[in-house]
């Protein structure tokens, strides 16, 4: 599956994750107060306000956390959300996650010599509102190929956009390889709102492909060459 920005909808969680608290770095232990669902934080990963925030509007600041996704809490969350866009025609992925062994599904996606990375996007408190994934790949050396998941409660508010400015200012931090200087992503020419947040944050079309295992639906590739100092 080729990392996509789609903004799509939330599949609900169908059963509950055992998380390992004496493991796992959670929401609840950064900002104390019980949590009935904790998304499993990367002890000293990237934690940062949301840059360029200024054109959001949820009326609340938004934290980007590194979510670890060696977890199965977590990766239930994301294997959730890749469903979900996978049902809805958003996405195209051969994975057929039914709440089962999430780890292994998570890892067919998104293999681990692809060294992937997740970002989450949180209200201060508890509320995961979407996600941000990097990796990487030989056939596309010094890119981060980005893929952004906004939960449907929150689109249409400018998160999309400040998502990806965030991405490319703290992309050193988030993806730790100084030879990465830009990011690629692609995304169904008939998606309007991707298409629209890469002309904000200024991405370079760098090609179109014909998706047939989507019907010959026409995918369209974005580079950027900005890496701004963190």
């Amino acid at each position: 599956m080729r990392a996509n920005i789609v903004p799509f909808m939330l599949q609900s969680a169908e059963e509950n994750m055992n998380n390992d608290a004496s493991r796992d770095f959670t929401w609840q232990e950064l900002v104390g107060g019980g949590l009935i669902w904790q998304i499993p934080l990367v002890f000293g990963g990237h934690a940062k306000p949301l840059v360029f925030s200024e054109g959001v509007n949820l009326g609340q600041h938004v934290v980007a956390h590194e979510i670890d996704a060696t977890t199965e809490t977590a990766a239930h969350e994301i294997l959730s959300d890749i469903m979900a866009a996978h049902q809805a025609g958003d996405i195209h992925t051969t994975a057929r996650y039914k709440c089962k062994n999430p780890l292994r599904w998570l890892s067919m996606i998104y293999p681990a010599v692809c060294n992937p990375r997740f970002v989450g996007l949180f209200f201060p408190g508890d509320t995961l509102l979407g996600w941000l994934s990097f990796s990487t790949s030989p056939s596309m050396p010094g890119k981060a190929i980005i893929g952004a998941v906004i939960r449907p409660k929150y689109r249409n508010a400018g998160l999309g956009t400040a998502a990806m400015l965030h991405a490319q200012k703290y992309l050193h931090d988030i993806v730790r390889d100084e030879s990465i200087t830009g990011i690629f992503f692609d995304t169904q020419e008939r998606n309007a709102r991707v298409m629209a947040i890469a002309r904000r944050i200024k991405a370079v079309e760098a090609g179109r492909r014909v998706d047939e295992l989507r019907g010959g639906e026409i995918m369209v590739s974005f580079t950027s060459e900005v890496a701004l100092d963190a």
